[in-house]
């Protein structure tokens, strides 16, 4: 029959019944969208079992309670409340990574998806490659109240709330303010100690003076760096880059879902605990890197205007500067709800940094876990590189060392160069990671990881560098001149 006994656990309750392997695989892959009850995870399973009218695949059939007896094929626990995923089975082993068969109701379709689960989840099975190496259930059973009991005193907060709210636009205004005097200013040179040489501007403020520019990434720096005890003691980078390469993952099986199937999987539902808690991944990283240096930028602006502003009308005080200083901080508003009103248009506007893309609603896919599908337009400039630019991107693909390759080329790139097409193309926000903007303002979570990465990228240059020269010199001695026309 193929089939086990399948128990799922929340907070409220449990229930069980006897499913086919491939469902008791799918609710465990569905574990990826983060479900918190027995419904949020009938709901997720639908993007690797596809349900409707008389296809069955949920959960109708199953009674109330738990049972752990064995069934044919095994028994599979899921404890949402617990995060633990316990099987005394040969077939319903998954990892935290792989593929699952997608379903059509109950019948297999021979397309296998992609997941990923989040770091968080206890993986208990009784076999590993077909021999038993533990007993699941009795581990299971000892651990699940501890886990239960932290998981429940350790619930989740609305970062967004302080990362977005009044608490990240009262620290700009206040160090705008404290920036006027030259010596506080140098007390934020700790938080760039990693930075590169202060006098080359260079990334989307390049226009502005060298001074300017690294106030700037220090002020941005110093917010992102500073622990805060309404963010339990974590700093805002922290927060930020904690879910990221889950969430990043995720996205990318998700993206080839898209091109497997030929339509988006299933986003988050809103109402989901998933949602209201999701982390950051790349593109909201990306966006909220913007939004920051443009709200450090408008303020700096404005000091400048009006040098008779202090702390007190910056960050809590009424503004009472000249009419003629900025339209939108005149007739008595304090400078943090003019930058309130400042943020919130530029995250509801088109912006040309993101193509005309609006920044809320590209934070807002992505908490849906919604691909960003290129446009015409994108694809038809993405098309439109240089040869020589495209030949150094292969190059450096091939000879990259394994580890490097994985983080540098994502599966667009490499069907590209096997010359398959896995349907749409999708857009990544990226932002400026120069030697300027130092450890504080990139991507890496600690700086022993960056710090390597740097090393990686130079050997990787130098070694594209050299195969470039080879191939010159070879192309010379067959007769050709640099600019590869024949030479009779």
């Amino acid at each position: 029959m193929n089939e086990v006994r399948l128990n799922i656990i929340d907070v409220r309750g449990a229930v069980n019944g006897i499913v086919h392997c491939g469902l008791a695989e799918g609710a465990i892959a569905a574990l990826s969208a983060g479900p918190e009850t027995i419904a949020e995870l009938e709901g997720a399973i639908e993007r690797f079992i596809r349900r409707g009218e008389n296809l069955g695949g949920g959960f109708q059939s199953f009674r109330p309670g738990e049972d752990f007896e064995q069934w044919d094929q095994g028994t599979v626990i899921i404890d949402l409340a617990a995060r633990i995923v316990a099987t005394r089975s040969l077939y319903c082993t998954l990892q935290g990574r792989g593929d699952v068969e997608y379903y059509e109701g109950d019948r297999a379709t021979d397309v296998w998806v992609a997941y990923c689960l989040p770091e968080d989840w206890l993986l208990l099975h009784s076999t590993e490659n077909g021999v038993e190496v533990r007993d699941a259930l009795a581990e299971y059973l000892a651990g699940r109240e501890k886990r239960r009991t932290e998981r429940a005193a350790n619930q989740p907060i609305d970062v967004r709330e302080i990362l977005y709210g009044r608490a990240m636009i009262r620290f700009i205004a206040d160090a705008c303010a404290v920036s006027k005097d030259r010596r506080a200013a140098e007390g934020f040179r700790d938080y760039d100690a990693e930075a590169g040489d202060p006098d080359e501007a260079r990334g989307p403020d390049r226009n502005l003076s060298p001074s300017a520019t690294r106030l700037m990434r220090l002020i941005h720096g110093r917010w992102l760096m500073t622990p805060r005890a309404d963010l339990r003691g974590r700093t805002p980078r922290e927060v930020i880059l904690e879910k990221q390469h889950f969430i990043d993952s995720d996205m990318l099986t998700r993206e080839i879902q898209w091109g497997l199937l030929g339509e988006a999987p299933p986003p988050l539902g809103r109402d989901s605990n998933a949602y209201k808690s999701a982390g950051f991944g790349s593109q909201e990283f990306a966006v909220y890197y913007h939004l920051c240096r443009y709200l450090v930028r408008e303020c700096l602006t404005l000091l400048k205007r009006d040098s008779g502003l202090d702390a007190d009308s910056l960050s809590t005080g009424r503004y009472s500067g000249r009419e003629d200083s900025t339209d939108e901080c005149s007739g008595g508003e304090s400078l943090v709800d003019w930058l309130e009103s400042m943020k919130e248009a530029w995250l509801s506007e088109p912006n040309e940094v993101f193509d005309g893309r609006i920044p809320g609603a590209i934070i807002e896919i992505e908490r849906r876990r919604i691909p960003l599908p290129m446009s015409e337009e994108e694809i038809f400039r993405e098309e439109e590189l240089s040869e020589d630019l495209v030949e150094r991107i292969l190059t450096k693909i091939k000879i990259a060392p394994r580890e490097i390759r994985e983080e540098f080329a994502s599966y667009r790139g490499m069907d590209k160069m096997n010359g398959e097409d896995l349907g749409p193309r999708f857009k990544y926000l990226d932002i400026p990671e120069s030697e300027e903007e130092g450890f504080v303002l990139s991507s890496y979570r600690t700086r022993e990881e960056w710090k390597a990465a740097k090393i990686k990228r130079k050997a990787l240059d130098e070694k594209y560098e050299e195969i470039r020269s080879k191939d010159q010199e070879t192309t010379l001695e067959e007769g050709e001149d640099e600019g590869g026309t024949r030479v009779h």
